[in-house]
């Protein structure tokens, strides 16, 4: 009896062993979550959540997983965009115009990331480690800014009484479509903090002047385009 209780308390270490052993969750902190990637089974598909009860065999063979821990709170990134329209300066510079057609945007962009598509940036290879997925963040944020810039310059374009503040975010995200670049991103903040438009109107009157004069096409001054 004695030998019986024995080998059902080491029984029990060893199955306790073993649960702890493939606990993942208790690996967690509450601000992360993880991936599993194993030898034996890649990349798998169910992320590790805190609070939620996970348990992967994987771990019971040595070296063959490892628990990838990420932060996924939302971030917030600020971006300036700022350029001049083509031949603005050349403009500027025949005409003595006061104007030199630049532009400048500064952008307050939120963006979240669920952990199901972390584990799709996982598999694809774009993200290994929290300094990768930070800096896939940070071009998600600088596409947008650019989509954003193109989009407003050309509303600005097409109607001189545009103004680029009253972009509403539901608005945009369907407009500049940034899923082609950034797919497994979603915004949740969006606004335009600082804003500079070119005079798309004196700009237009100018280049016909310019164009006028010079009926050949052939460049009056080297002219740079950004």
């Amino acid at each position: 009896m004695k030998r019986f209780f024995i080998c059902i308390f080491i029984l029990g270490v060893f199955a306790a062993f073993v649960f702890v052993l493939g606990w993942t969750q208790i690996r967690i902190s509450p601000d992360s979550v993880g991936i599993v990637v194993s030898k034996t089974g890649g990349v798998n598909d169910q992320p590790v959540i805190p609070g939620l009860f996970s348990w992967h065999k994987e771990f019971l063979l040595p070296t063959n997983a490892e628990l990838k821990k990420f932060k996924i709170n939302p971030v917030n990134i600020s971006k300036s965009i700022s350029g001049e329209l083509p031949s603005g300066n050349l403009y500027t510079s025949i005409f003595n115009s006061s104007d030199n057609f630049k532009y400048d945007f500064t952008y307050s962009i939120g963006i979240t990331l669920n952990a199901e598509e972390l584990i799709d940036l996982v598999k694809s290879g774009k993200v290994s480690k929290q300094e990768d997925l930070d800096l896939y963040l940070e071009k998600c944020g600088e596409a947008i800014a650019q989509l954003t810039t193109d989009y407003i310059l050309k509303k600005a374009k097409e109607n001189p009484d545009f103004r680029a503040e009253s972009i509403r975010r539901e608005d945009l995200t369907k407009v500049i479509q940034f899923y082609k670049e950034c797919p497994h991103v979603e915004i949740s903040v969006f606004a335009i903090t600082h804003s500079v438009l070119p005079d798309y109107s004196l700009y237009k009157k100018l280049q016909e002047e310019v164009i006028s004069l010079n009926p050949t096409n052939q460049p009056v001054i080297q002219a740079t385009n950004e």
